[in-house]
């Protein structure tokens, strides 16, 4: 049964004591949730590792497969360690002498040593935890195909995706304009198309990272983080292609951070040193539709951290395969799992169901940009995740003093129940609106 009722406790709202006034998503509820100052009793902070470690799952066999170098036997990991002794020793098992940092405050480092070193790093008191660097990869797109601009009987005028009218309506009420202040997102994911006409120009010194060598954040060569960037902040009213959430580029500030190789594909550690320059840069909102592999309490701790300590809102795709399974990072509790509905606001057939989904974002067909001054449809809880981060976003731009916690919360409050009512796992509190 959904138990995330349990985690997810809210204080009552109280009347609303402000004369602003919202003009679209559920106005009353959400605006309320915001200005009456109250917060999430039930989102963790320091006990997020416990809540995460009652999702355990027994890991497959697949889940389990790090990076192995058959030339030399040796094997790629992830060490987090206690202190400088920690680190020394660590240092001590690279084949180079020295690890490659994915986090110095954190105390993480990818290392490449012998397989049968991992034992001794996980006994030593100086290394809190040592884990394979195993595969990541995108989620696969459903039914997607591209659509080059003015080609294929699409019109020459700027779309407005079905998508957007479904989170932020312009009827019966004028649709809501982003706000004063602009909120820097980040999506990790393949990079970023940036000479694409209808996205954002980054600045190519320090408008995104990537820690893979010889693979660019600002070319994306596989196409989901560009159409997933689309969603957030394609550029609106220049009579081009498609607009977006946040749709006037002066009031978004983006960053990209190339978590996964143009392949699709990545690891761990490469998607844990692109969230952590995000949060570096100054990121409020990072969208990551990616999963794979099995819990992680490296990563759970560093995300925990994120989320309690730097105020950072994180959104990841529940996953596409259609079961109750776990997806990580979706399932972490800092994370919000968001599920994929139709156009009508019905569950779709391959979104994942479970106890961490919380939230439901259009996922059919879903019209944005994609490398090479195209467009593409596609479909996905990917297409699903940066709904919610671009949404949080625009609220944030016009609630700046809020907490990520209080955003988090008002989004939820602020759903559109569907099926059973309150919280159920196929869509969690409901459809983003």
């Amino acid at each position: 049964t959904c138990t995330c009722t349990d985690q997810h406790i809210y204080s009552p709202l109280e009347p609303l004591q402000s004369s602003m006034k919202f003009t679209s998503f559920s106005a009353a509820a959400l605006a309320a949730a915001l200005l009456s100052g109250s917060t999430h009793a039930g989102f963790p902070d320091e006990d997020d590792s416990r809540l995460s470690l009652q999702l355990t799952r027994k890991l497959s066999n697949n889940d389990q497969k790090g990076k192995h170098n058959d030339n030399d036997n040796t094997i790629d990991l992830i060490v987090k360690y206690k202190n400088e002794e920690g680190h020394t020793f660590a240092d001590s098992f690279d084949k180079n002498g020295k690890g490659r940092v994915i986090s110095q405050k954190r105390h993480t480092e990818t290392i490449t040593a012998k397989i049968n070193d991992m034992d001794k790093l996980k006994k030593d008191p100086n290394i809190e935890y040592v884990e394979l660097d195993v595969e990541r990869h995108a989620f696969p797109n459903m039914r997607g195909y591209e659509v080059v601009a003015g080609k294929g009987g699409r019109r020459l005028s700027e779309e407005t995706p079905y998508g957007i009218d479904m989170v932020n309506p312009d009827s019966p009420t004028p649709r809501l304009q982003q706000g004063s202040t602009s909120i820097k997102v980040c999506v990790v994911d393949t990079g970023y198309d940036n000479d694409h006409i209808d996205l954002p120009e980054l600045d190519p010194n320090t408008g995104g990272f990537s820690p893979y060598e010889g693979q660019s954040w600002s070319n994306d060569g596989h196409g989901h983080g560009t159409h997933c960037a689309g969603i957030i902040g394609a550029i609106g009213g220049n009579r081009k292609g498609v607009t977006s959430l946040n749709p006037d580029p002066n009031k978004l500030d983006f960053f990209t951070s190339k978590g996964l190789r143009d392949s699709g594909h990545g690891t761990l550690s490469g998607v844990l040193s692109a969230v952590q320059k995000c949060v570096d840069s100054g990121a409020k909102t990072i969208s990551m539709s990616l999963g794979g592999g099995g819990l992680s309490n490296i990563t759970n701790d560093q995300f925990s951290g994120h989320y309690g300590n730097d105020g950072v809102l994180i959104m990841a795709a529940a996953g596409n395969e259609g079961t109750s399974d776990y997806n990580y990072p979706a399932s972490y509790a800092s994370v919000m799992s968001v599920a994929a509905v139709n156009n009508h606001g019905v569950s779709t057939n391959f979104s994942q169901y479970n106890d961490q989904v919380e939230i439901a974002g259009p996922g059919i067909l879903v019209n944005s940009t994609w490398p090479g001054n195209k467009y593409a449809l596609m479909s996905g809880t990917s297409a699903a995740t940066p709904h919610v981060a671009g949404v949080a976003a625009l609220v944030w731009s016009h609630f700046p003093q809020c907490s990520n916690k209080q955003i988090r919360e008002a989004l939820l409050q602020s759903a559109q129940d569907l099926g059973p009512v309150g919280c159920d796992e196929k869509n969690g509190y409901g459809q983003l609106s």
